[in-house]
This record gives structure tokens, C-alpha cells and sequence, in this order.
């Protein structure tokens, strides 16, 4: 209830998804002694579009930035799960993208970029791949335009799943149990800018006086704080824009559809040979880039596609999912290159939204009159959270460098705007 709010708190973190989680979460850890608010729309945490993540994760990039922040955020969960003994679910079933043999060539030459940076990965022949997957190798006689013949793969190892669930009540019960304060069902109206020389003029702050965030307007009443960080995905346009300022991301939806792995689905599931856990790795097709992703817990596959071209950008506030897109545009693909599922029963399915930055792909965090903002994770929210959290405790406690997770040393500038220093990703889904 908002009459229970204090007056005043020195941060106030406005959404409850894996970045503002992290963020609230690495804000009071560093600051015990602060007072810090967490607010969320939705009757719980992690409800938005962190609940409609695939829950997958990689340590493989091409940018050294996206590399650091994943490895390190992964680092972390598995420190959590078997050093703190809190199991997030965490399966390493890797990572296998099947190429035709133009895209392989291509992407060769960024593969020696990544060798001094140690990543773990082997190439999986055409002979294994038709041995152990028995796909259709030659889709591209299938008579569907555009589909390329599987030749080679790539076996990403440090790579796998975990349950979203369990990560998102880790840092909600760690944030709690240092003090933070959780409030549910409180939708944020506005943020509160005002003048810090207040000279009584009618409709002030104007362009030319200097100004600061003080606080947030929920149900007619103004909470203060020293400092707001706004991590509401791709609804922090709304707070945000009426105040002229960028979030650097485009809202596009993304769709998962659950199948059920039954009879030849089943003998898919347990494909042995890539990883300890004696199943088929999280599998990205040739072109177009479906991915399959295997639910051993379920005896499921869960299937996407990032539909980019012909797709709107625009906030929903309910995505729903949409059969005929599964029907048509996916199922057709997904069954020339993988016959297995022709005969798919589709059990479940759901929409969530990608806060996307179109130009690099990669998160933008940044402070702006007192608002620390955290957006555009471009669908890797969940592989790098930890990292975006501790970031944002470094600009919040005034600092430029952070200490990631295992030790490594981030510049914070090199993911904002001003002094961005990142470089674009190429291996993205």
C-alpha cells in the first residue's frame, strides 16, 4: 500500500525484472546502511518479459564487452548454485549452431578474433551431425526459397539453461533479506524532475536551470529519493520519453511455442554425444535462425524465432502469442530442416517483448539528472543481469570501474552513450 511508503529513500528502483532486481540487489549490498525501494507494476517479481525468456545462456560473443558481462553474470549463477548451494536449475547442455558452408566461412575469420579470448568450442562435422541429429541436410532441394543446406556446426560448451524462476527469487530474497524494501501492484505515473534552485516560476524547471530527479508520483502521491534507476524494460519508454530521454531500444515481440517430445521427438530429445546431460544441445538452424531448445524437466522443446522483418516495433502492454505465425511461418521451416517434427503437438506457448539496441545489440546503462538507467538488454537480460546490476551500483556509488564477478575490471562509460566503447555483435539469435 502506498501509505506505507517512507517519505524519503535514496534510491528507488522502478521494475522488478532481472535488471532491476540485480540492480536494487548489488545497490543496498554495496550500501547498507541506504534505504532503497524497488517498485513493480506487476503482483510479483520478474512477472514482464523476464518470465518469457527461453532462460538460456552463453559464454560466447564475439564483442569482448557482451563476453564480460555474460561470463562473469555466469560465473556468478554457478557460484550460486553450487557454492551458495542454491539451485537455479542450471543444465550445461551448450549451445550448437548448424551452418551451411558460405556462413561458416564468414564467420571464420571472427572466430581467430575470439582466440585470445579463450572461448571453449569445437566444430561438429557434417558427419556427426547427420549421425547423431539425423536432420535434413539438403533443405535447400525442399523447394522452400531461401533454406541452406546444414554442413557444419559449432559446439559452444560453457553455455546452457537455467530456470528464470529460481534466479529471480534468489535476488528478491537476498534483496529482502539485507534490508530492501519490495512493493508489488504499484504502477509508476511519472518521475519527478525538479529545479535544484527552485525560483518560483510557472511551470518550472525550464531547458536552462539545472535539474534533478526527486522522486516518483504512484496513485497521487510523490515518494522522494536521492536517486532513480529506471530498469523497466521496454516500458521505460513510457516514463522516460516525456522527459526527453532516450533509452537507445526499440520494442519487438518474440514468441516461444512448446511442443511435446513424444515418439521420434523423444529419441531428438535424448541425443547423446554433446553434453553430460545425454541431450541435444539449445540447436540454432542455418537460415532462418529457429532455435530449439530442449526442456528434459518436461519432456518438451521449446521453439523460437526472432521475427524481425515485417514485424512491428511498438510496446504491448499483453503480447499474446500467435499459432498462425508457429503454423505457417515456423512449423514449414522447422519440419523441412528437422522432419521429426512434422507431426509436433503444440502443448503451450507465449509472447514476451525484446528491448532491442538496433545498433550494437548490446545493453545500455547511463545516468541522466539523477536517473540511472538500465535498458536495451537485446534479449540477453538473463545471461548478463548480474553484471548490469553491479554497473549500476558503480555509477550510483559515483565510480567509473566496477569489479565484475571472478575479478574482472569494467569501465562503466564503455556500455553508456556519451563514451560507448563496445563493438558489434555478430553471433546473435
Amino acid at each position: 500500500m502506498v501509505k506505507d511508503f517512507m517519505e524519503k529513500y535514496d534510491a528507488i528502483v522502478i521494475g522488478g525484472g532481472i535488471f532491476g532486481l540485480t540492480s536494487a540487489y548489488h545497490i543496498k549490498r554495496e550500501n547498507p546502511e541506504h534505504k532503497v525501494l524497488l517498485l513493480e507494476e506487476r503482483g510479483a517479481a520478474g512477472q514482464g518479459n523476464t518470465a518469457k525468456s527461453a532462460g538460456c545462456f552463453r559464454a560466447f560473443f564475439h564483442s569482448k564487452t557482451n563476453l564480460k558481462m555474460a561470463n562473469s553474470s555466469i560465473e556468478f549463477y554457478k557460484h550460486i548454485q553450487e557454492v551458495e548451494r542454491f539451485n537455479l536449475g542450471i543444465r550445461w547442455i551448450g549451445y550448437l549452431w548448424l551452418f551451411d558452408e558460405e556462413q561458416f566461412h564468414s564467420l571464420e575469420p571472427y572466430l581467430k578474433d575470439m582466440e585470445p579470448l579463450r572461448i571453449e568450442y569445437r566444430i561438429v562435422s557434417n558427419e556427426e551431425i547427420k549421425e547423431k541429429i539425423n536432420p535434413n541436410m539438403k533443405a535447400s532441394e525442399s523447394g522452400i526459397s531461401g533454406l541452406r543446406d546444414i554442413e557444419i556446426g559449432l559446439l559452444v560448451k560453457k553455455a546452457g539453461k537455467m530456470d528464470v524462476e529460481k534466479l529471480v527469487e534468489y535476488y528478491e530474497s537476498k534483496f529482502k533479506s539485507i534490508g530492501g524494501k519490495v512493493a508489488y501492484g504499484i504502477k509508476v505515473n511519472r518521475i519527478i524532475v525538479e529545479a535544484e534552485e527552485k525560483l518560483g516560476l510557472p511551470g518550472e524547471p525550464y531547458f536552462w536551470q539545472k535539474t534533478k530527479a526527486t522522486g516518483v508520483e504512484v496513485e497521487g502521491k510523490i515518494i522522494e529519493a536521492e536517486k532513480i534507476v529506471v530498469a523497466a524494460g521496454v516500458w521505460a519508454d513510457r516514463l522516460l520519453h516525456p522527459l526527453g530521454i532516450d533509452t537507445y531500444q526499440r520494442a519487438k515481440k518474440r514468441q516461444v511455442f512448446v511442443v511435446k517430445a513424444e515418439g521420434e521427438l523423444e529419441k531428438l530429445l535424448y541425443t547423446r554425444g554433446f553434453n553430460a546431460e545425454g541431450c541435444l544441445p539449445f540447436t540454432i538452424l542455418p537460415q532462418p535462425r529457429i532455435y530449439i531448445k530442449p526442456d528434459i524437466d518436461e519432456r518438451n522443446f521449446w521453439i523460437g524465432y526472432a521475427d524481425d522483418f515485417l514485424r512491428p516495433i511498438a510496446i504491448e502492454d499483453d503480447p499474446q502469442p500467435e499459432e498462425n505465425f508457429y503454423r505457417y511461418g515456423i512449423h514449414p521451416i522447422l519440419s523441412t530442416y528437422m522432419p521429426q517434427f512434422e507431426q509436433a503437438k503444440l502443448v503451450n506457448s507465449w509472447a514476451g517483448q525484446y528491448g532491442i539496441n538496433t545498433y550494437d545489440g548490446q545493453p545500455v546503462v547511463f545516468q541522466e539528472g539523477g536517473i540511472i538507467v538500465a535498458t536495451a538488454d537485446s534479449g540477453s537480460g538473463i545471461m548478463k543481469g548480474d553484471a548490469i546490476g553491479r554497473i549500476v551500483a558503480a555509477i550510483y556509488n559515483g565510480r567509473r570501474e566496477v569489479e565484475l564477478f571472478g575479478g574482472e575490471i569494467f569501465n562503466v562509460e564503455d556500455i553508456g552513450i556519451e563514451k560507448r566503447k563496445v563493438e558489434r555483435e555478430k553471433f546473435i539469435i
